[in-house]
């Protein structure tokens, strides 16, 4: 089903014939019942809590209830802290997306089982960058911009060194809202960044982690008239401003936009640059001949792992390392014969949210949508107390 006939269908499975008990509900609403119950039918058909007490793969409809989720990562390691003369810890973040683990294999490095003379390899990288969200680009959800230009004064383009560079342009044939996903992947496709020194990035850069967010890489090397500290006079520009990234779009398409005196096009939204002094941790890079090794991580839990990495029979090892989760994070322990290079994961990530007014439709396959529809039937029966709500409920107990 596309997201319109997922509506349909909720609109005529809650609705009487002809009495228009049920006419008011907006697509807003209906949008969030369906995300919600499409996050609640992930969870039943990823744990037992359903009709066959059947887990994730479990039986063939388990795998194929959610075998368009499954994503594979692979996550560079880097140094989190020594515990011993003998432990280490090595660690990757999770992505944005990240739902529920899988399997997670490490890419080891060893020697022979002989102990790993070992640097750690600082990056001291720097980032002048802006970040905006999709919206930002999408105008406020009501069309694509246009391009997005890099300036020194949003209000004065006279000044010789202030900067005023489009670095990026929308690619022609476009069509909104249904290609929505195609228009943020052009946003970081390195074929429509029109200025050097620039790189788009989503929602991930180094150290930063900006779910829903874009993220512009600036090199100021390229671009040294960039600003993002008010208190500093920029000796390219003589100004203290702020540089700005500014969304543009054609005439006359946002009413609360500011007309550009040059080019006769409008100003969307403006956001400010910004500045990290250090975006990459350290990473461990052996100073000898190695080998490697793909090893399958052994899982832990956080109140046993200091017990089995001091058992002898069961501490970590290259072949089966230890892990825990944390947070954002799997920390893979490790002993002096190796070093954790990269961890590949497989994983469940969140699917798109539902969205009737951005065209998104359901990510999950074909055959759930019913399933999907009928819950969320269901659960807008019992919300305004219909007598229906048992009756329906009892057919939706059917679908498996």
């Amino acid at each position: 089903m596309t997201v319109n006939e997922m509506h349909l269908a909720v609109q005529q499975g809650v609705d009487k014939i002809n009495s228009l008990q049920a006419d008011l509900l907006l697509p807003e609403e209906i949008d969030i019942e369906l995300n919600k119950n499409m996050f609640k039918f992930i969870n039943l058909k990823y744990g037992k809590n359903n009709k066959y007490g059947k887990g994730f793969e479990e039986s063939q409809k388990r795998v194929d209830d959610l075998r368009f989720l499954l994503t594979e990562a692979v996550l560079n390691a880097t140094f989190k802290e020594q515990l011993s003369n003998k432990f280490y810890i090595d660690t990757v973040e999770l992505p944005n997306d990240y739902m529920y683990l899988i399997n997670h294999i490490s890419k080891v490095l060893i020697n022979n089982c002989n102990p790993i003379a070992f640097t750690l390899a600082s990056v001291d990288e720097s980032l002048s960058y802006f970040t905006f969200d999709l919206d930002f680009a999408l105008k406020g959800n009501t069309g694509f911009i246009n391009s997005l230009v890099m300036r020194t004064d949003v209000d004065d383009l006279t000044t010789a060194n202030y900067l005023n560079q489009t670095i990026w342009e929308l690619p022609t044939g476009l069509q909104f809202p249904q290609d929505i996903e195609v228009f943020r992947l052009s946003l970081i496709d390195p074929d429509n960044i029109t200025a050097p020194g620039i790189n788009i990035f989503w929602e991930q850069y180094g150290t930063l982690n900006l779910p829903g967010q874009f993220i512009v890489r600036v090199d100021t090397n390229t671009y040294p008239q960039f600003n993002w500290d008010a208190s500093v006079t920029n000796t390219y520009t003589s100004t203290n401003l702020i540089t700005s990234l500014v969304a543009v779009d054609t005439l006359n398409q946002i009413d609360t936009a500011v007309l550009d005196p040059v080019t006769g096009l409008e100003e969307n939204l403006i956001v400010e640059g910004q500045y990290e002094a250090d975006i990459f941790d350290d990473s461990r890079i052996a100073t000898q001949s190695t080998g490697f090794l793909k090893s399958q991580n052994k899982f832990v839990q956080q109140d046993d792992i200091f017990t089995l990495l001091n058992d002898p029979f069961n501490t970590t090892k290259h072949t089966k390392p230890l892990s825990t989760i944390r947070a954002n994070n799997i920390d893979v322990y490790t002993n002096d014969i190796f070093i954790t290079e990269s961890v590949k994961i497989l994983y469940i990530r969140e699917p798109a949210q539902i969205s009737l007014s951005l065209g998104t439709d359901c990510e999950l396959p074909n055959h759930t949508h019913q399933e999907i529809v009928d819950m969320t039937v269901s659960g807008i029966l019992e919300g305004i107390s219909d007598p229906r709500y048992r009756s329906h409920n009892a057919e939706v107990g059917k679908n498996e």
